[in-house]
């Protein structure tokens, strides 16, 4: 091995890096930006309170005030329908309800922020016990549905939508525009919005085949039940994936380098992962970050999956999620196509 033909290559390549101000951003800039802004957005200081629900029946005034006055717990009076769901959808950590016997507290162990639901609530109400709360009985919530699973699979199909949508086009596309494969297509006579709309078509239909693996596995493997419209579930699908690759097709219409649209991705990606609403629920969020969860795509996907399958809905339920997902997938397509260049 000739050691200045290794010098060379070496001195090559870092004087390539740091001529290219995209790479240099994305893997220095970005990482120390993402550091100081989660910093202060994570910054020690008071936990938030943990979010419970009373089902509001008579006789619940007493323990209402109770669990009101304890510290670092956010209580609702909820009807006893709308209380399942909460508990179902991740709303709540923690039910309650009162019979003849006592407080009964409902919960699904396997949810992160249970148990401290429930040490909560019980010191709260063992503080309370001279009032005449004597008794206190814990339940499973086991019920199809109901379950951190149920909760869950829905969240993995629409994470897998987005990583696959934009992952399979931007970052094909941008390799594709390395390795000059763009540049020969450019001198044939396809036009610029079919090669990008027969590209994107291609991705979409790739992706339901695997959202709806991960579907049937969760519902023959875990029992997840399947309540609402099956049309209404495959359309979330189509729509879904079609919006994450238009996406994808938008990062991907000017960068030039792998470390650009790995940059990009990253970007786009990483709020989705942490508000989106896969592995926790974002409703009980505050503020601008609940507005901003709000306007995720990701977001609408996994409530309107969940809808579909979880709970009895149909169509008629889903159809404005569905058309905003829709407008915001023919947004960024219509800015890829404007945007997008060969070389």
């Amino acid at each position: 091995m000739r050691w200045r033909v290794v010098q060379q290559v070496a001195r090559t390549a870092f004087v390539e890096f740091w001529r290219s101000p995209a790479a240099v951003f994305w893997t220095y800039g970005f990482p120390l930006m993402m550091a100081v802004v989660l910093g202060f957005a994570f910054q020690p200081g008071t936990p938030p309170p943990v979010p419970v629900a009373i089902v509001d029946v008579p006789g619940t005034s007493a323990l209402y005030a109770t669990i009101q006055s304890a510290d670092r717990l956010s209580v609702e009076l909820l009807p006893p329908d709308v209380a399942d769901q909460a508990l179902a959808r991740g709303r709540v950590a923690l039910l309650i309800k009162f019979d003849e016997d006592g407080p009964v507290l409902r919960s699904d162990p396997t949810r992160p922020e249970a148990e401290l639901a429930r040490l909560l609530v019980e010191r709260a109400l063992h503080d309370a016990r001279e009032g005449g709360i004597e008794t206190i009985r814990a339940e499973v919530e086991d019920r199809p549905g109901s379950r951190y699973i149920d909760f869950l699979i829905p969240g993995l199909i629409g994470l897998n939508l987005l990583g696959a949508g934009m992952w399979g086009v931007g970052f094909n596309l941008v390799q594709m525009r390395v390795q000059n494969l763009l540049r020969r297509l450019f001198v044939t006579p396809m036009r610029r919005s079919e090669f990008l709309a027969g590209y994107l078509l291609g991705r979409s239909i790739l992706v339901i085949p695997e959202a709806i693996a991960i579907m049937l596995f969760g519902v023959f493997l875990w029992d997840v039940p399947f309540r609402g419209s099956f049309l209404a579930a495959f359309l979330v699908i189509v729509i879904g994936g079609w919006t994450f690759t238009g996406i994808g097709c938008l990062c991907a219409s000017r960068a030039r380098t792998i470390e650009t649209i790995g940059g990009l991705m990253n970007a786009v990606q990483l709020p989705m992962w942490i508000l989106g609403g896969t592995f926790f629920a974002n409703e009980a969020l505050e503020g601008p970050v609940r507005w901003i969860a709000e306007c995720m795509p990701l977001t609408h996907v996994n409530r309107t999956l969940r809808e579909v399958m979880l709970e009895s809905g149909t169509l008629l339920d889903v159809w404005l999620p569905l058309t905003a997902l829709l407008a915001a997938g023919l947004v960024a397509f219509g800015l890829a196509m404007r945007l997008f260049r060969w070389q």
